[in-house]
This record gives C-alpha cells, sequence and structure tokens, in this order.
C-alpha cells in the first residue's frame, strides 16, 4: 500500500508541484530517531525525530507542471547500507513514462499551457543529496510530518495504520513553518523571519551542510543555534561569481552584498556558484525573498 504524506517545509524543485508517498514492505516499520534515549544514532540533538525506513521501502514522488506529471523518482532502501534512486520521464501524452539513464537529461516539456525546462537527475546527484549523513531520505521527519492533512494530523493517521516501531512521543516536536504561500499552504501569520528562513534552509540545504554532510564545514540544520551554524560573519571556503574571500562571509548580519548564502541562492548558473549545486536550474525567487529578509533583519552576530 502506498502511502501518501506531506511536508511542512518543501524542497524547491523549480516551481513543480509535487506528490509524495511510501511503501513500507509487509510486517517493517518506521523507526524514528529519539536523540534523548538513543544519542549515538544522531549527530547532535538536531538530528531527534528522524524518521529511518526499513529494506525494502520504495519512496515516491511526482512532479507536476499545470496538472501533466514530468517525472516520477522511486528511492528504494535495497539494504541495511545502500538506497538506489531511479527518475521516469513521462510523455506529454501521459500515456507512458520511461526510465532515465545514468546520466543528467534535459527536456522541454509541453503542459498543453506553456513549455516548461526540465532537468532529470543523473543517479550521482539522486545519491549526493540522499547521503547517509542525511538519512538518505530528506524530508520525512517529525518536524516537517507534523500536519493536518485531510482534518487529521497525518502522524496520528500513520500511528492508526501501524506503521511506527515506537510512535513519537506526544506532543509531537513544533512543526516547521511552511516558508511562504504555495502548494502546501502558507506560514501561519505568527511565524517570525528567523522562522522562516531557518526553515527554509533546513529543508533545502541541511541535507549538505551538517556534520557528515557533503558539505559539512557550517550546519543548516534547524534546530542548530545561529550561533553555532558556523555561518555568521565566518568566511567562505570556496570562490564564487560575486564573492571576494577578502570580505564576503557565509552570512553578514543586515548585508546581503557580503553575504555568500544570499549571493549563491540568487546565481542562476550552477557554474558560476549557484546552490544548491544540482537538482534545481531556476533560482526560487520567494525562498531568496525570505532568507534576505531575515538576513537584513539580523543586527550581530549572537
Amino acid at each position: 500500500m502506498a502511502v501518501p504524506y506531506e511536508v511542512n517545509s518543501p524542497l524547491w524543485s523549480d516551481s513543480a508541484d509535487k506528490t509524495r508517498a511510501f511503501v513500507l514492505p509487509a510486517g517493517k516499520k518506521i523507526r524514528v530517531k529519539d536523540c534523548a534515549l538513543a544519542p549515538a544514532d544522531c549527530n547532535g540533538s538536531a538530528d531527534d525525530g528522524k524518521w529511518g525506513f526499513p529494506t525494502g521501502t520504495v519512496m515516491i514522488k511526482n512532479f507536476i507542471f499545470d496538472g501533466k506529471f514530468v517525472e516520477t523518482r522511486l528511492f528504494i532502501r535495497a539494504n541495511d547500507t545502500t538506497w538506489i534512486g531511479y527518475g521516469y520521464e513521462w510523455n506529454e501524452a501521459q500515456t507512458d513514462a520511461t526510465v532515465v539513464g545514468f546520466d543528467r537529461v534535459s527536456v522541454m516539456f509541453d503542459t498543453g499551457q506553456r513549455t516548461v525546462a526540465w532537468h532529470y537527475p543523473s543517479r550521482m546527484d539522486c545519491m549526493t543529496c540522499h547521503n547517509e549523513a542525511a538519512g538518505a531520505t530528506l524530508g520525512p521527519e517529525t518536524a516537517q510530518m507534523n500536519r493536518i492533512v485531510g482534518g487529521t494530523n497525518q502522524i496520528d493517521r500513520f500511528q492508526s495504520l501501524g506503521l511506527f516501531e515506537v510512535a513519537p512521543a506526544k506532543p509531537y516536536k513544533p512543526a516547521l513553518v511552511t516558508p511562504y504561500p504555495g502548494q502546501l499552504g502558507a506560514p501561519p501569520p505568527s511565524a517570525t523571519l528567523e522562522q522562516k528562513a531557518r526553515s527554509y534552509l533546513h529543508a533545502n540545504c541541511g541535507f549538505c551542510h551538517r556534520p557528515g554532510g557533503a558539505l559539512a564545514t557550517f550546519d543548516l540544520r534547524y534546530d542548530v543555534p545561529l550561533k553555532d551554524t558556523m555561518t555568521c560573519d565566518v568566511a567562505v571556503t570556496k570562490s564564487a561569481t560575486g564573492i571576494d574571500p577578502l570580505v564576503t562571509k557565509l552570512l553578514s548580519p543586515g548585508d546581503l552584498g557580503r553575504s555568500a548564502i544570499s549571493i549563491r541562492m540568487s546565481q542562476a548558473d550552477p557554474d558560476l556558484g549557484r546552490m544548491p549545486q544540482i537538482g534545481s536550474y531556476a533560482v526560487d525567487g520567494d525562498g531568496v525573498t525570505v532568507v534576505n529578509d531575515w538576513i537584513r533583519s539580523l543586527q550581530a552576530c549572537p
């Protein structure tokens, strides 16, 4: 049975709408990290509530424009240490989807209302983002899944289906706010600039920029205090267009022109230093606005 789910803070996918689901193998259940009870399972308390899926699990994600499927991705746990990702390219008639090869593929896709550029990732791209340190799956964690769907908290629904080894303790870990209005709703009126920006950075950057991640020199997980992220007034370690290693910081309070996070999020070309470097080829204007507004609001490093 495919179990659909939603997240609070979605990964930006070049403005595509998405649907998500997972299939658990018969008799197997989800394991939820409890960093207080089992600190060895976590790299700091910021990993608390991360969901682990058993061997045989299939994660499913569809990418959609104007009601048409452009891609379906399957992410399969082959054994205790190995996940495998496959992308399927839909035809414009929506009658068939064929598996994408090992290399990146770019197409112009006619939705019937417009033509959109779409980029199918390589198998290596899949595993770079879905890395072991981040837990392989990126979205499923208590703060992301603590969400009302169809009038019911979806964690409650999963518990009623018997999907957990041990269900997350109540009250559930506070939900990440949705950074800006979109397919999955809007941030609550009470959401602060910091909550919206840190939620966005957690979902879109924190799986690589974290201990053990592909770029582990700083940590953008939501629960890490700003003073411990190793970003504020910290010199850049990699050059890119628009960045001067002598003056640019990863994050310079109140100064977008000296903040590499802002500069690299605003760069459209991955070859010129765009972040993220893979999996996206269009700047998320709303995401840039949220992060920039937060940086402008900062007066000093904590």
